[in-house]
């Protein structure tokens, strides 16, 4: 994530008093390795004896076990912990915003939840070790999400399956957070979480972050989509070909030219459906 594999860089985790018997801690950083380690934070959190602790947090995420440890000593910590959700609190990220007793939530910020992946390197016996060892993850970051949201197990999980971006106001609805925190317009803001962070490893970054302007979907765009849903490229390329074929005749029908009665398109090309 814009770090050099070779070399970390200095810890950039905040502690801020900012009134009596209150502090700040503002992780504005990655998870692990290249940003916020477990160690980082414990070392600093064990010196904190106020009785309230604001966790400022925008993150893209990381380690998952640092993401785990540090979740675990938030909740562990005798003060009460209230989360602020300022920019992004994306995979590992939105686990430790849970952590809190209250999580608050710019409206314009985001939350995104997803399976846990990883790299390996091995044989066939490494790679299904590897495989359940994501499964007890999977069901680790499950735990986290179901103490705080009152959806259902399954919905959840196909939450985590899709890797769901959330909106503040979908956030609220999901029971992921307490509250949605009003913010000065700033049109620029969201665009510098994405300077700031390598979002590009997510497949499905709102375009808020990527400072991409939505657009009409292209035919690669939606022969990618039928894909997705497990159609073959054959298949797919009919699929576009046929609706064409409909909207076109369509059009021609409401243009008054002639009276068209489309085919049924899935009939034709999913016989059964």
């Amino acid at each position: 994530m814009k770090r050099s594999p070779f070399r970390r860089p200095s810890a950039s985790l905040r502690i801020v008093a900012t009134a009596k018997d209150e502090v700040d801690v503002i992780l504005y950083d990655e998870i692990g390795f290249w940003g916020i380690t477990a160690a980082d934070f414990r070392r600093e959190l064990d010196g904190i004896k106020a009785s309230t602790i604001n966790l400022r947090l925008n993150s893209p995420g990381g380690d998952v076990f640092d993401g785990i440890a540090i979740y675990n000593a938030l909740r562990e910590h005798p003060a009460k912990v209230v989360t602020h959700i300022d920019g992004v609190a994306a995979s590992m990220a939105s686990m430790i915003a849970l952590a809190g007793d209250e999580v608050r939530m710019a409206e314009n910020g985001f939350l995104m939840i997803h399976n846990p992946w990883a790299m390996v390197v091995g044989n066939a016996d490494d790679l299904r070790k590897e495989a359940d060892l994501l499964d007890q993850i999977s069901g680790s970051l499950l735990m986290a999400y179901e103490a705080k949201s009152p959806a259902t197990s399954e919905q959840i999980k196909a939450w985590m399956a899709e890797e769901a971006w959330f909106t503040a106001a979908d956030a609220k609805e999901a029971g992921f957070i307490d509250e949605v925190v009003g913010v000065e317009e700033d049109d620029d803001a969201l665009a510098s979480v994405a300077a700031t962070f390598d979002l590009s490893i997510y497949a499905h970054v709102p375009a808020a972050l990527t400072g991409a302007e939505p657009h009409e979907p292209t035919t690669r765009d939606l022969e990618r989509a039928l894909r997705d849903a497990g159609l073959s490229q054959i298949a797919a390329k009919q699929y576009i070909s046929a609706g064409r074929a409909v909207a076109e005749q369509r059009d021609v029908a409401e243009a008054g030219e002639r009276d068209v009665t489309p085919e049924p398109v899935l009939s034709y090309i999913f016989p059964g459906i």
